[in-house]
């Protein structure tokens, strides 16, 4: 790996992509741990099902707002105080939820932590992009994609075992031990990051200089959905993430229609999740072999497939087999389509456009579930299944005319 991606690059650059690899980790490890603990302090203040909802809901629509002038002033060379905020509040942000004991304050603080949950994924990005030369962004995205697979394996655990440490009656005290492991495990993140950050100090990845003739940050972020090819790129991305929250919340649904225990459909999902860490992992090199767009556009496909397959399959196996194919193919949709927004937008607005990308992401993961559950309320269990492939579907034929330019140019 070439540690120089732009002329002023910092020499240990490989050191560094693994400080930003294991930071990622962290950061989603600490994230998938507060998230399923929120839902518990709901219920350990008297909320009910209903007011769950409302407040992950809050928590993930709000901070959408917030995504694209984040993206605006790390294109005016502002990455490093937009990623050091974000740490500020991802470290505050349970330690004050750990306090809570109103529904509503618990809702404004669960929200203002999501802002910076949101902040650093996309400083994160911000940086990936940085600190790969062109050739290596696929590579480098599917390995810190990869990280953030391994953080959210690990989250739901840790919050498990140190829940477990306070009396089994007392849910309020449990989801106070949890949160102040979550910011106990932030604080070893923001340790990471503000070492890389001052490591990468004056360099072109943190800074806009050098960007050839074009003004940072300047430009119409709506006029960048204009791009075709960025459009698609954020309806693929949108469709993947969308499908995986289907899968997380209806496949124990499916389930107990089908009568599997809880072990197994845990079992399922676990097995989806390795899948997607592994395609991650060797991505670089099947996409050198592939091409970007044709890979984007089989796994979409596939993931199409393997979503409709799983209204009518009911052996265990074959399930399995299900969940392998869909770990793998759902897995690189996010990476690629990373790279894809990168290589399109205009160098000067890399970085809106990636907070672009997360903000649709945001929008298909509360859109999406929601009409899953009208519909299924209509149709049954499988209906969410039906949406995603459908979804899924729509997806893969919008890359098909960028396959054919990109094979009649070649």
């Amino acid at each position: 790996m070439s540690s120089v991606a732009y002329p002023n690059y910092p020499r240990d650059g490989r050191r560094m992509l693994v400080v930003l690899l294991l930071g990622n980790l962290v950061v989603h490890a600490t994230m998938f741990l507060a998230r399923p603990v929120v839902s518990y302090r709901v219920l350990a203040l008297g909320g009910d099902e209903t007011t769950v909802g409302i407040v992950v809901a809050t928590g993930a629509l709000l901070p959408v707002f917030t995504a694209v002038p984040t993206g605006r002033l790390c294109d005016r060379g502002h990455a490093p105080a937009i990623v050091l905020s974000g740490l500020a509040l991802v470290l505050t942000g349970p330690l004050l939820l750990a306090q809570m004991d109103s529904l509503v304050w618990l809702a404004v603080v669960n929200t203002i932590y999501s802002i910076g949950l949101l902040t650093v994924m996309v400083g994160g990005q911000v940086l990936v992009t940085g600190m790969s030369a062109p050739a290596q962004r696929d590579r480098n995205f599917g390995w810190f994609t990869a990280a953030a697979s391994l953080g959210q394996m690990v989250g739901p655990l840790i919050a498990g075992w140190v829940m477990s440490l306070a009396h089994e009656r007392d849910l309020l005290l449990a989801t106070t031990y949890a949160f102040y492991a979550a910011s106990a495990i932030a604080a070893v993140a923001a340790v990471m990051f503000v070492g890389l950050l001052l490591a990468l100090r004056g360099s072109d990845v943190v800074t806009p200089s050098g960007r050839a003739g074009e003004r940072s940050g300047q430009g119409s972020a709506l006029r960048l959905l204009a791009d075709r090819q960025l459009a698609v790129a954020m309806l693929v991305s949108g469709g993947v993430i969308a499908a995986v929250d289907l899968i997380t919340a209806y496949l124990p649904v499916l389930g107990t229609h089908y009568g599997l225990s809880p072990g197994f459909v845990g079992v399922l999902l676990s097995v989806r999740a390795g899948a997607s860490f592994l395609s991650r992992v060797f991505l670089g090199v099947l996409v050198i072999r592939v091409g970007r767009l044709r890979v984007i556009l089989v796994s979409t496909a596939l993931a199409a497939c393997g979503m409709a397959a799983l209204i009518g399959v009911t052996g265990e196996v074959l399930l399995v087999l299900l969940m392998v194919l869909l770990g793998i193919t759902l897995g690189l949709g996010q990476p690629l389509t990373m790279t894809w927004v990168v290589q399109q937008a205009p160098k000067r607005l890399r970085a809106t456009a990636l907070a672009l990308r997360v903000s649709g992401n945001r929008v298909a993961q509360s859109a999406v579930p929601a009409l899953a559950g009208a519909l299924s309320a209509v149709a049954g269990v499988t209906a969410p299944f039906g949406l995603a492939a459908g979804l899924l579907a729509v997806a893969a034929g919008c890359v098909v005319p960028f396959v054919r330019t990109r094979s009649s140019g070649s």
